[in-house]
């Protein structure tokens, strides 16, 4: 409940005053979830490959958000942040060559991508375009109704996508697997997570893609866009919901593998019940991933068409 609190809170502060107080929780997850994910490894890395992993998640994150809101490349300054990590790590090989060692780089190469990169994306999701402009004549062969129209396909929805679409698709496969196991018990990756079925993810699918629909008449319901186009913007709410809900499946056996190569039940205890913050955003993570890669797709296609 506490972590739901924080969620709405945070989400209603970028809405009411800006976008960077979500930056500041997706900033906390991170420092967090770099914490868990190096502790985990124990001595797989070294303490210098640590420190710079920790460096990078606490200058990437900020960075990210202020050039993405003020100059619009985000993008550009993490791959330059990134670049200048992999320096700094390869540079170890130099300057610690005695605790150096190939396995203990690519240790710290995986802990600055899961979760530091995964979470990056979440900034860029936080600070899309306001707007996408959907329509004129020359787009009538996807057959968008009005001249020139504004549709808001923003940030906020896209956020909206990732957190509930990844909690439906997590609800509604645990339901159908717990009922309907007995009946369907065949094993989605045994060798990964013994307890996922295949119907389960089956219902979870079918979950985000229920998800993606209410929001779609709950969202425009709201800001008051009413549902010019619903023949085109409906499929690609569902259609995104069941990309972000396979995405989410997929994150949760990253996760398993992940936990099962380590020999840990969790990554962390911070949220007592849940595990650590990479146990309950394992799969929100990989749906942060395909959502902004949709949402930016549609902005494309809308753009250029």
């Amino acid at each position: 409940m506490c972590y739901v609190a924080l969620l709405v809170a945070m989400f209603a502060l970028k809405i009411f005053v800006h976008a960077f107080f979500f930056d500041a929780l997706i900033y906390a997850f991170t420092i967090i979830g770099v914490h868990e994910i190096i502790t985990a490894m124990k001595n797989r890395i070294t303490p210098s490959g640590k420190g710079v992993v920790y460096a990078f998640a606490v200058i990437v994150i900020p960075a990210c958000a202020i050039f993405e809101e003020f100059f619009g490349i985000g993008l550009h300054v993490t791959a330059i942040l990134f670049f200048f990590f992999a320096v700094s790590l390869l540079s170890l090989f130099v300057f610690r060559h005695n605790e150096t060692t190939p396995e203990s780089v690519g240790t710290a190469f995986f802990c600055a991508v899961y979760p530091t990169i995964m979470f990056v994306v979440l900034i860029l999701a936080n600070h899309l375009a306001s707007d996408v402009l959907v329509g004129s004549l020359t787009t009538n062969h996807i057959g968008l109704e009005n001249s020139i129209s504004e549709y808001k396909f923003d940030s906020t929805i896209a956020l909206l996508f990732v957190f509930f679409v990844s909690s439906a698709a997590d609800c509604m496969a645990f339901f159908t697997g717990s009922l309907l196991k007995k009946k369907f018990p065949r094993k989605l990756a045994p060798s990964v997570s013994p307890n996922k079925t295949v119907v389960g993810l089956i219902g979870g699918l079918i979950g985000g893609m229920l998800m993606g629909l209410v929001l779609y008449f709950v969202y425009n319901a709201i800001v008051g866009i009413g549902y010019v186009n619903m023949h085109v913007w409906l499929p690609i709410y569902m259609a995104i919901g069941l990309i972000g809900a396979a995405a989410t499946a997929f994150g949760d056996l990253v996760e398993s593998c992940i936990k099962r190569r380590l020999e840990i039940k969790d990554m962390g205890n911070v949220m007592p019940g849940h595990g650590g913050i990479l146990d309950r955003l394992d799969g929100t993570m990989f749906t942060g991933v395909v959502v902004y890669l949709c949402f930016v797709l549609v902005h494309v296609i809308f753009t250029f068409a």
